[in-house]
């Protein structure tokens, strides 16, 4: 590579984030690198998706114990193949995958650091994707045998018979539900009152009264007094004189934006109190020309955050013009039942001014099928215009209808326009009824 290689857009980080600005751009028509240190693919694909996804399968197709043993073999394998399949797309694309840490060298040169040698090269926009790593907690005592960061979710070589996960966010319900398939018993400490508290009160209900079923214990609205461990167990002591003891811990909480390394202290880039690089609504850092997206901006560490604010960086980069939409991003959680969002609920749409109107379509599944839980759609219209406006789904294949509905609502498309796709496929069937209801609420005299 010569010294002074150009590109129209670099990338610093091959995660989900990085990945999708590389799509993007390159999409636009712009010459780009993608600079990584190491597998491109990111959280998602290594500790966070794809594991359930492997666990999940195997309940499907096996009554048989899970060996971990195998698990991790079997997740190590497959996320080393879709990290290849990843990194082939890009290359096939024309995307440049260039091995080594990146750093900024100025607004608009990057220095890739390799084992035996460094490259300059020059960039007509910079996007930052590193990620983000675990805030260290004082008051909790990590060691390398029994209290892990989240980071560290696959790293243990058996499943411990008890489990304590601190923390009540995305990655630490979705591990709850994890390591309970695999036949720990499992606590989990939140410091709300409830899970998920943000979002669709039904929701929340039906997650909750789905972790009790599986017998995962939820201690809410708790904070942690003490930590005490022994060779064979640890005890946990919590607010209101709650105690109990435990193999193991593993915590899920605040992060720090991954941006040590990547000199931005010298171009006056402006970050937070947790190292996070501060973009406005197309992912531009204070820095013109240098953009960032993924958590390493602060956001919650997410598959659909990190895809959508990569994408944007990625157009905006390249010459284009997009901005971020919280509205337009999907909340999933891959648990027992499955929970997808997306835009906003009835009860709360007036903040933005919509006059909301709801449809609902409730499903009390089948006993002796695999889909015997109940689950629910809702989907909600703006009255005046009678755009979509949002949905909440719960129940099997919740993640891959609000995946089709994303698009639905980026685009502005009124509720008709979701029954207009021509024979639904069995996962959709639940939003076409849902979709229905809501026409005819639309429909109904004010």
């Amino acid at each position: 590579m010569s010294l002074m290689e150009e590109f129209d857009v670099i990338i610093i980080g091959g995660g989900t984030a990085g990945v999708a600005a590389a799509q993007s751009a390159i999409e636009a028509g712009a010459r780009v690198a993608l600079v990584e240190s190491s597998r491109v693919g990111g959280h998602s694909l290594f500790k966070g998706q794809l594991p359930l996804q492997v666990v999940n399968e195997r309940i499907r197709t096996s009554d048989e114990p899970i060996s971990f043993e195998s698990l991790i073999k079997e997740v190590d394998e497959r996320t080393e193949a879709v990290s290849k399949e990843i990194e082939e797309r890009l290359t096939s694309s024309g995307v440049i995958c260039i091995k080594g840490a990146g750093a900024l060298a100025g607004g608009h040169q990057v220095m890739v650091r390799q084992e035996e040698d460094s490259s300059l090269l020059k960039a007509g926009k910079v996007i930052i994707a590193t990620g983000s790593l675990p805030k260290p907690i004082a008051r909790i005592p990590f060691d390398d045998h029994s209290i892990f960061q989240s980071d560290r979710l696959l790293d243990w070589k058996k499943v411990p018979t008890s489990l304590s996960i601190i923390g009540g966010d995305k990655t630490g319900l979705e591990a709850a539900y994890l390591f309970s398939l695999l036949g720990a018993r499992v606590f989990l400490v939140d410091e709300n009152q409830r899970l998920i508290h943000d979002r669709d009160p039904d929701l929340i209900t039906a997650l909750e009264a789905g972790f009790k079923k599986q017998k995962i214990k939820t201690l809410l609205g708790k904070k942690i007094i003490s930590i005490f461990k022994d060779t064979e167990k640890i005890d946990i002591t919590l607010d209101g004189g709650v105690k109990f003891s435990t193999e193991r811990i593993l915590v899920s909480g605040e992060r720090l934006g991954n941006t040590a390394d990547l000199e931005l202290d010298e171009l006056s880039i402006e970050k937070g109190t947790h190292q996070e690089i501060w973009v406005n609504e197309t992912m531009e850092t204070s820095l013109k020309g240098v953009f960032a997206a993924g958590s390493v901006t602060g956001r919650s560490r997410s598959l659909q955050i990190s895809t959508e604010e990569g994408r944007v960086a990625g157009v905006n980069a390249a010459g284009g013009s997009a901005s971020v939409e919280q509205d337009q991003i999907p909340f999933c959680l891959q648990t027992q039942p499955e929970i997808a969002s997306i835009g906003c609920l009835r009860e709360n749409a007036h903040y933005k001014g919509y006059r909301a109107v709801m449809g609902r379509y409730d499903s009390p599944g089948v006993e002796g099928s695999n889909n015997h839980e109940s689950s629910f759609c809702k989907i909600v219209a703006d009255r005046e215009t009678q755009r979509f406006i949002g949905a909440q789904i719960l129940g099997a294949q919740a993640l891959e209808s609000i995946a089709q509905l994303q698009a639905n609502i980026r685009e502005g498309e009124t509720v008709k326009n979701l029954l207009k796709n021509g024979e639904p496929t069995l996962f959709l069937k639940p939003v076409i009824s849902a979709a229905k209801k809501c026409v005819r609420a639309l429909s109904a005299r004010r």
